[in-house]
């Protein structure tokens, strides 16, 4: 059963700096261009790179997230370009969580890998959650509201780290 839902948002000041970002991007394209086709110049190297940008920039703006809380799981689903793809984390499984990441912190704590599953135009600020996976620490970074992280703590209150 669906407790809440929550979709990723982009602010106006953050779709700015994503289209000022593209327009870098398009620039450098067009250099590129110029040098290759105009002056019969090409640079393996620099269209590496414009298209390395890119794809960058698609990855970090183009993709949004549905955050969804259910009685025993947090389910992360990322849409964009006609791809989906669902992310679960079962909520039994969780070692604790934080409504602020402080990377200085969690550095220093055996966590194998970490999962980001947030658009970064998304003006909320990064959560962390930790949990135990194949008898490992795995976190997940997301983005969401502070009454996400409020329901969240009401299913799971022991485990709510507040770095405020």
């Amino acid at each position: 059963m669906e407790l809440f839902r929550e979709e990723s948002s982009v602010s106006m000041e953050r779709q700015m700096f994503m289209y000022g970002a593209l327009a870098l991007i398009a620039l450098s394209f067009a250099y590129e261009g110029y040098n290759t086709f105009a002056l019969g110049k090409p640079n393996i190297l620099g269209w590496g790179y414009s298209i390395l940008f890119f794809c960058l920039w698609v990855w970090r703006c183009i993709f949004r997230y549905t955050y969804i809380l259910k009685e025993k799981e947090l389910v992360i689903i990322s849409h964009g370009l006609g791809i989906r793809r669902t992310y679960t984390v079962k909520l039994d499984a969780t070692e604790s969580f934080t409504n602020n990441y402080v990377r200085s912190f969690f550095r220093k704590t055996k966590i194998s890998h970490y999962i980001h599953r947030y658009s970064s135009m998304d003006p909320n600020p990064q959560r962390l959650l930790v949990f135990t996976e194949k008898k490992h620490l795995a976190a997940v970074i997301f983005k969401c509201s502070d009454k996400f992280i409020r329901e969240l703590r009401k299913l799971i209150p022991g485990k709510f780290l507040d770095f405020r």
